[in-house]
């Protein structure tokens, strides 16, 4: 397939449907080394839904992780009750049992976990905009200024909030045309040793004062967006950590869980939405009973179902 990359594009990101960003995304994803052939007919009365499954491809996948949010701009970029809200609902989403029974069947003999580092606002001037390489500089700055531990790396994701306003781009693509965020790696050398630093960027979507869409709007409340594509970001880490290196080496074998088309566990849900109109379908606020409050999330795909799954009160057989 002729794509304007380099190498076939695995899916990384969260999209807006009907978007530009979703359009380019989705009409160049494919799997780097070579895509899974489909059948060239099916039934009459069987759903094609199946095609969609995931597939494990041996990569990476990491049940037990650890993540730290890390919100740019200064201080005065940001509402403390927003931050605290943001933290406060992914911290829970990530630790809830019934949405991580869904989880389960990716991570096969382990049993998933998560981790909350404490996370900081980083005092800096508001970005107007940022792309991956701006990303990429960021988190190897928090590196080496040790702003971030240096433990257990292999397991962890930086998530970089941008603040009300600034401009998350990616190739030709931005959050001003339907991207929400996206996740990657890097490595570095440091002391002679290679290192590998996990991220993701996530947009604060709202809509401006002129009415244009910033991310991806669907909640009542522009934190709840924020949760939901972190929400997005982390789990697509924990089953796919190392797209980025198949997308450098043109090569499946990086890849954990993607389906034949090359998108991660929870782009389907959001493009099956879209072609029905209506993406509160898969992002909704879940209970969760020990705080009785909802969390705002976005469902990801389950084999089991061949589809979007929310909360379940235990894991498939």
């Amino acid at each position: 397939m002729a794509t304007p990359y380099a190498h076939a594009m695995p899916m990384r990101i969260q999209a807006r449907p009907g978007s530009k960003a979703e359009a380019l995304y989705r009409k160049y994803s494919a799997l780097p080394g070579g895509g899974w052939a489909r059948p060239k007919a099916i039934a009459p009365g069987i759903s094609p839904a199946p095609l969609e499954d995931l597939v494990f491809h041996g990569g990476r996948v990491i049940p037990q992780i650890e993540f730290q949010n890390v919100y740019l701009g200064g201080q005065a970029s940001w509402q403390a009750a927003d931050v605290a809200s943001i933290d406060n609902a992914i911290n829970r989403a990530m630790r809830h049992k019934h949405l991580n029974n869904v989880l389960l069947q990716y991570f096969p003999g382990a049993k998933p976990g998560c981790d909350m580092r404490a996370s900081f606002v980083l005092d800096q001037p508001r970005p107007k905009q940022l792309d991956e390489p701006a990303v990429q500089a960021q988190v190897t700055a928090l590196f080496d200024a040790g702003l971030i531990a240096r433990s257990d790396l292999d397991s962890c994701i930086f998530n970089l909030l941008l603040p009300p306003g600034t401009v998350l781009k990616l190739d030709d693509s931005s959050s001003l045309n339907g991207l929400g965020g996206y996740h990657g790696s890097l490595h570095i050398q440091r002391g002679g040793k290679r290192i590998t630093l996990y991220y993701s960027a996530n947009v604060f979507s709202q809509f401006g004062a002129n009415g244009r869409e910033n991310g991806i709007v669907v909640f009542d409340k522009p934190w709840k967006n924020v949760v939901g594509t972190l929400y997005h970001e982390i789990n697509e880490f924990r089953t796919d950590a190392d797209v980025n290196d198949a997308i450098t080496h043109g090569s499946n074998d990086f890849l954990g869980w993607t389906s034949r088309a090359g998108q991660e566990v929870g782009d389907q849900p959001i493009f099956q939405a879209g072609d029905e109109g209506n993406l509160k379908l898969v992002f909704k606020e879940v209970s969760d009973p020990p705080r009785k409050v909802k969390l705002p999330v976005q469902f990801l795909y389950s084999n089991a179902v061949h589809g979007a799954e929310g909360p379940i009160s235990k894991p498939h057989a």
